[in-house]
């Protein structure tokens, strides 16, 4: 069952009459059932799935906390933790096995939610041992945390910490943060449905007719897509929390306005926020403080120097944590050349950030005003060098989108291959929706506090923003008969 579709919004409708019906105490019940019935209606193996996973957390969980040996306790999360991550990777990358083994190893659909109720799960389990939170007695509870229906479509992914006492402790109705919550998911579903889902045609465009596309359009192309993509998953993201915040839960934020960061490594502490958190302090910090890191830093500090021998220690652990996080997005050599990528950019910028410092000083390059923007241009251009990988099928596709983007740049058919992809009209309205969203974002960005502003605002301009919100969504979307509603693109990650 979509958020995206009536079924959804009619559940969802009776969750809230339901949870708001029980008494406090027992309302974390109310939202156990719901997901157990969104998880069900999802099909057989997203619910067996993640149960037998939610088990296994649960008597794990248990085991650590009672174990008092250091060893027995690391064994046995090293054991819970590959059984856990080793059925994710299975089940993520079934068909490169099957090619493997020359026949279909098994039969399984990818269940949903996979990645992050495995990532949410392990996180609990890492932090039991570490002593940070404790271990819960009760299966169902944890069963709650790991399948949490809003979140389970595509994240966030949270910590105990962040989101299991909300689950538990029960929200008494507030008429404001239900009208927030409303309101960001009325925004969620407008960049979703009015922005993202229109630009669909242009992603499709590249990957059917690249050959014949003239340069423009390619490097155009892929500038809408990595923009579609930004609206989908942080549409996507609006709608999960305002879905939460009309619950009285409040989930992480998963999105911060990526494409105003000044370098790649600002661009990723915006960009999914929550993965990477996770990664940071589960794979990370782990990297870096290990034995093998701290001997690597030695040598080089010996061979190479004390900067650099600090600096690569880190530079290599994020490398390796970016290509890790290549490999979990999906299963083809794009997201491989996806992950080296980042990965590479982002250790030699900390290994050569002492000499950009130096030359910086020297050259007395100022830390705003035209280089900001300076700053800004390197980045887009960076991360748009990935996106030719982000959506094609191959590396080979990819290169070749690539290559076609800097020839045949022949304005003489402009409108005609603008037309050809979507109808003048729909141009505009996604150049009017693009054009509202970068308003808000930028409104954002100077520190304004928007939705406050819109709570303060007074009933005579809250609702009618509301209304016309809500109206462009039903006029505006893209949905219903005649039209291909799509999946959000995280979804079956």
């Amino acid at each position: 069952m979509s958020i995206l579709s009536l079924d959804f919004l009619v559940f969802f409708a009776a969750v809230l009459i339901v949870y708001y019906i029980f008494p406090l105490k027992i309302r974390w019940v109310a939202l156990l059932a719901a997901s157990l019935v969104f998880v069900a209606l999802s099909g057989w193996q997203s619910a067996a799935h993640l149960s037998i996973v939610a088990l296994t957390v649960w008597a794990g969980g248990l085991g650590l906390q009672a174990l008092r040996g250091v060893r027995m306790r690391k064994l046995l999360l090293t054991l819970l933790l590959m059984l856990d991550l080793g059925a994710m990777m299975l089940i993520k990358y079934q068909p490169v096995f099957s090619d493997w083994f020359g026949f279909s190893v098994w039969e399984m659909g990818v269940p949903l939610g996979l990645s992050y109720f495995t990532f949410q799960s392990v996180g609990y389990l890492i932090d039991v041992y570490r002593g940070k939170v404790q271990a819960q007695h009760n299966p169902l509870r944890v069963w709650l945390f790991a399948g949490y229906f809003p979140q389970l479509s595509q994240g966030p992914i949270s910590t105990w910490k962040e989101l299991g006492h909300q689950l538990l402790e029960g929200h008494r109705f507030e008429p404001e943060q239900f009208v927030s919550g409303f309101q960001l998911l009325l925004w969620g579903y407008f960049k979703k449905l009015v922005i993202a889902d229109r630009l669909a045609a242009t992603t499709s465009a590249l990957l059917t007719e690249n050959n014949a596309l003239p340069g423009w359009f390619v490097l155009g192309g892929v500038v809408l897509f990595a923009i579609r993509l930004y609206m989908d998953f942080s549409g996507g993201m609006d709608v999960v929390r305002g879905l939460s915040r009309m619950l009285g839960i409040e989930l992480p934020e998963n999105f911060r306005r990526p494409f105003f960061s000044r370098s790649v490594a600002e661009y990723w502490r915006r960009w999914h926020i929550t993965l990477g958190a996770w990664f940071r302090s589960y794979l990370l910090y782990p990297l870096t403080t290990s034995s093998a890191s701290l001997a690597l830093s030695k040598g080089a500090s010996k061979a190479l120097g004390k900067r650099v021998g600090l600096a690569l220690p880190s530079a290599l652990a994020t490398f390796l944590v970016f290509v890790f996080i290549g490999i979990w997005h999906t299963a083809n050599e794009n997201a491989l050349v996806f992950g080296a990528y980042f990965g590479a950019v982002m250790a030699t910028s900390m290994l050569l950030d002492p000499v950009w410092k130096a030359m910086r000083r020297r050259l007395k390059l100022p830390r705003g005003g035209w280089m900001t923007v300076v700053r800004l241009v390197r980045t887009w251009l960076l991360i748009l060098l990935a996106q030719f990988f982000a959506f094609t099928n191959s590396a080979a596709q990819g290169f070749s989108l690539l290559r076609q983007s800097f020839s045949t740049w022949d304005f003489s058919a402009f409108s005609e291959k603008m037309t050809s992809v979507m109808p003048l009209l729909e141009w505009g309205i996604a150049g009017a929706g693009l054009l509202v969203a970068l308003v808000v974002d930028l409104l954002c960005e100077r520190k304004k506090d928007m939705d406050a502003r819109f709570l303060n605002a007074g009933i005579l301009v809250r609702w009618p923003l509301l209304l016309m919100l809500l109206l462009s969504i039903l006029v505006f979307g893209i949905y219903g008969s005649g039209y291909d509603a799509q999946a959000f693109l995280y979804t079956q990650f």
